[in-house]
């Protein structure tokens, strides 16, 4: 699977064209971690978007080990927009490829092509909608 069609399955991006897509794609990298190499700390603040290509990763909240992510998964997509600490450790397990997208190089494409700015408020906005409900009731 190309680094655009892992992209395109990411719930943030779903509405985005194939050159948005490749907008993105563009600007992110690929990065290798080993098995207990820390790839974001809780409490720090996030500045990365990744998206599992291989591997798996765990993910730890206040020592306390809450599940594991694989191909396919993605983490930090909230630091694409701000800069709030982590709210989970996330450790490879074994070894793993992410797709990383900086926050920086991320607004640089949103700068560029504001037609991602638009879809992403757009899914954003029912994210906290629905939310919002979830609490109401």
């Amino acid at each position: 699977m190309t680094h655009e069609e892992f992209l395109a399955r990411v719930p943030i991006f779903e509405h985005c064209t194939p050159d948005e897509i490749a907008s993105i794609a563009g600007v992110a990298q690929e990065h290798g971690f080993a098995p207990g190499q820390i790839i974001v700390t809780q409490g720090t603040p996030g500045q990365a978007f990744y998206l599992i290509l291989t591997g798996r990763v765990g993910i730890e909240r206040d020592g306390r080990a809450l599940g594991a992510f694989g191909p396919g998964d993605f983490f930090g997509e909230m630091s694409l927009l701000d800069k709030a600490p982590r709210s989970a450790t996330i450790t490879a397990i074994e070894p793993t490829t992410c797709l990383m997208l900086s926050s920086w190089d991320f607004k640089a494409v949103l700068e560029r092509t504001p037609s991602i700015a638009i879809k992403l408020l757009e899914v954003l906005s029912r994210r906290l909608r629905v939310a919002d409900e979830r609490l109401a009731t």
